[in-house]
């Protein structure tokens, strides 16, 4: 067996009442992969600070290639291997993918000038080394969400990472994205690289692990050989409980049935003459490639992409121009980005101030022009309470929170205009399964009681086929199918996707052979 690379020893830590850790102990060894797995507020971000010396233990030791990680500040640690690959990585999306790669630690000449010419070198070496197809001088922007992930972990390997430590790297990648940037960390876990593996998709985590540990609590229960774990074991061990796994009652509409929304030969820059009807208290998933158009078909309803023919139409409002969010939430749309730090929260705000941005011009407004305060706080704490968010107090920074609990906020902030019409583009991204139950109860619960229609948008098929009536399949901007959820399974979907990506390809092929 393996020497131990890091060994975590009884570790404990205590933020004024709350004892985030107590007695944390695993062992992680080079060439392997070890999973970090809890709820929200279980210990996860608070051990992986300390193991990178951002915070200091209040109790226990780590040791990393036997030497004991007390006096050794971040960045000695960064030195000796220890590299955090975060959920939200600091790049500069105007910058090369050269200058991202070396952020920080560009090389610079005598005359203490940036030289450019090995930096970019340096960078096609790296590149080629890990065989990403991306040019030194492209614009880091332009990459796909994986080649982001790879720049990523390549810059930690560059600076001689022996333990990298991914912080949720799945988050809003595609199935076919994720089984990329997992063959890209098996191939580095290969030459001895170790990482500890931080995910909510309990299946990922037993699919890639070596071994994991569940943090419940601030307690750690000893680690398991991920091939012997089931999910369901998974999610008894992390909620200390049985996790009831909710299923929607599918609801088929009928002639009868209010139709909430209808798409008439909708076009933008993606879409192409897309027809669509929403029925009342109806759940639509959407599912698509990236570019197929799904993810484009939320964000035009919402205004946040340029609508360029065909109609929006509501019944009682007639056929609507919607050339932004205002106007959708005005006529009963709302919609929950998939990216929470560019279009969800203000870290910087508090909870209550980032529940109540959509109602400022609206119902928080006064006669004055002033905001109600006592009504904000009122509505902001009925959210808090109704989603269970974990933290002090409403008053608390969104910044200072997980991200389950961040994407709770961003929850609330939907549901604030009270909407007719639900656009979800991943609701349950980063949430622990028992919040992601929660959630997806919360939202079945709004069909019935509010007659609250949805577009459900996510890559976990598992979570689509549970919630949704009706699936919808988008490629190269079309709606190509629309299937009714009969008990429709993960691969079922899946084999849809591809069904329809096939066909979309042979028509494009008989198009150009006049077949």
């Amino acid at each position: 067996m393996k020497a131990p690379l890091l060994t975590v020893e009884s570790v404990s830590k205590r933020f004024g009442a709350t004892q985030a850790l107590k007695d944390a102990s695993f062992t992680i060894r080079a060439g392997t992969i070890h999973s970090l797995v809890g709820r929200n507020g279980a210990g996860k971000s608070t051990i992986v600070n300390i193991i990178a010396g951002i915070y200091k233990q209040d109790k226990g030791k780590i040791l990393f290639e036997g030497k004991d990680l007390t006096p050794y500040s971040v960045f000695e640690r960064q030195k000796m291997g220890i590299r955090i690959v975060p959920q939200q990585a600091s790049i500069v999306p105007e910058l090369t993918v050269a200058e991202n790669m070396f952020l920080g630690v560009w090389p610079k000449k005598k005359n203490g000038f940036v030289d450019w010419k090995l930096l970019f070198s340096e960078a096609a070496v790296e590149l080629k080394k890990y065989g990403l197809d991306a040019a030194p001088k492209d614009k880091f922007k332009t990459l796909n969400a994986v080649d982001k992930r790879k720049v990523n972990i390549i810059r930690a390997m560059y600076g001689g990472a022996k333990l990298i430590i991914l912080d949720e790297p799945t988050t809003a990648l595609t199935s076919v994205e994720r089984d990329e940037l997992f063959t890209f960390v098996n191939e580095l876990k290969a030459n001895g690289t170790a990482f500890i593996f931080i995910s909510h998709y309990l299946q990922e985590v037993v699919d890639l692990s070596d071994e994991v540990t569940v943090l419940r609590d601030g307690l750690s229960f000893p680690g398991s050989d991920g091939e012997e774990l089931k999910e369901e074991k998974l999610s008894r061990l992390i909620a200390g409980e049985d996790v009831e796994i909710f299923r929607r009652t599918q609801h088929a509409h009928n002639n009868k049935k209010q139709v909430k929304l209808e798409c008439k030969n909708l076009c933008g820059s993606i879409l192409k003459n897309v027809s669509i009807k929403l029925y009342e208290r109806e759940i639509v998933g959407i599912v698509g490639f990236p570019g197929s158009g799904a993810r484009e078909l939320c964000r035009t309803l919402f205004g946040l992409e340029k609508m360029t023919a065909g109609s929006i139409i509501i019944p009682g409002k007639g056929n609507l121009s919607i050339p932004n969010p205002t106007v959708a939430m005005k006529n009963g749309i709302s919609y929950l980005s998939n990216d929470r730090y560019k279009e969800g929260i203000i870290q910087l705000m508090s909870i209550v101030e980032n529940i109540s941005l959509p109602l400022l011009t609206s119902i928080l407004k006064t006669k004055l022009g002033l905001v109600d305060k006592k009504k904000a706080n009122k509505n902001a704490q009925n959210y808090f309470d109704y989603l269970k968010v974990k933290a002090n107090s409403v008053f608390d920074k969104a910044g200072s929170l997980s991200g389950g609990n961040q994407q709770k906020i961003c929850v609330a902030k939907t549901l604030g205009p009270s909407p007719d019409i639900l656009n979800l583009d991943e609701p349950t991204i980063g949430i622990d399964i028992k919040s992601r139950e929660e959630i997806i109860e919360i939202i079945d619960q709004l069909t019935v009681e509010k007659n609250i229609s949805v577009l459900y948008l996510t890559n976990d098929f598992d979570e689509l086929v549970r919630i949704t009536d009706r699936i919808v399949f988008f490629h190269n901007g079309k709606l190509m199918r629309d299937v009714y959820n009969n008990n429709l399974s993960h691969e079922d979907v899946i084999k849809i996707r591809d069904e329809v990506k096939d066909e979309a390809s042979m028509a494009g092929m008989e198009a150009c052979f006049g077949g």
